[in-house]
């Protein structure tokens, strides 16, 4: 089933969970044109820089990001960073933190099953080339940033705090809806993914970001992911 209803899109595209923060990415670019519209899917390129940008709603959920993410692959995508949110699930992060997972953690079965037909799992990494050099501009812009495991749900609201223990201690440092996903993909079909997160919300602590602070900081971070994707400082 075709999502992106588009004859291609660019080589290097952003895809978010959120139609606000498409809508801070396109504001970044120069003359943002719709390219597809589609069940409430959008997808827009424009230039940044001398470069085409494609940024795309993915939805919510494993199934419809890898949907919408096999789409754009097939349609010239090669380079695909997720810019997201997550929850930290330990006590000593701040909301405000951006973090870049090293690695997903995940449920068996379900879109993973199904693409492999198979029960083994894969590791989900990013690429590494791109992971350090988002750090490094993220770092340069004043934005503190982790990177460690991070564990993609199915239910985020019927987490127990029992189970957000458990995730902290067996390493993670955060949970969000989709970004398995985006790995699973990206190496399945040997592209070039990162996923970047803005910690909204410690699980543990209770804390959360304001919307204006949200705003703010999602802009600033949008310009290190474009800068990463076009290969500016």
């Amino acid at each position: 089933m075709a999502i992106i209803k588009a004859e291609k899109v660019s080589k290097k595209v952003v895809i978010v969970g959120n139609l606000n923060r498409q809508k801070i990415v396109n504001s970044l670019l120069e003359n943002p044109v719709k390219i597809s519209e589609f069940a409430g899917y959008t997808a827009y390129t424009g230039k940044y820089g001398n470069e085409d940008i494609t940024t795309v709603f993915h939805g919510i959920g494993i199934p419809s990001l890898t949907l919408v993410t096999d789409d754009l692959i097939s349609l010239g995508a090669r380079e695909i960073v997720r810019f997201g949110s997550a929850t930290a699930v330990s006590d000593s992060m701040e909301p405000g933190t951006v973090v870049l997972p090293i690695g997903y953690s995940y449920n068996p079965g379900g879109t993973f099953k199904q693409y492999l037909n198979s029960d083994f799992s894969m590791a989900l990494t990013p690429d590494f080339e791109f992971l350090a050099s988002e750090r490094e501009k993220l770092n340069n812009a004043n934005i503190k940033t982790e990177i460690g495991n991070v564990f993609t749900s199915d239910a985020l609201f019927a987490h127990t705090p029992e189970f957000i223990k458990k995730l902290s201690e067996t390493g993670h440092i955060a949970v969000e809806l989709e970004g398995a996903g985006l790995y699973f993909i990206s190496r399945l079909k040997n592209v070039r993914a990162l996923s970047v997160h803005l910690i909204y919300s410690n699980a543990v602590t209770g804390k959360s970001m304001e919307q204006n602070n949200i705003n703010e900081s999602e802009n600033k971070i949008a310009k290190t992911i474009l800068n990463l994707l076009t290969g500016k400082n």
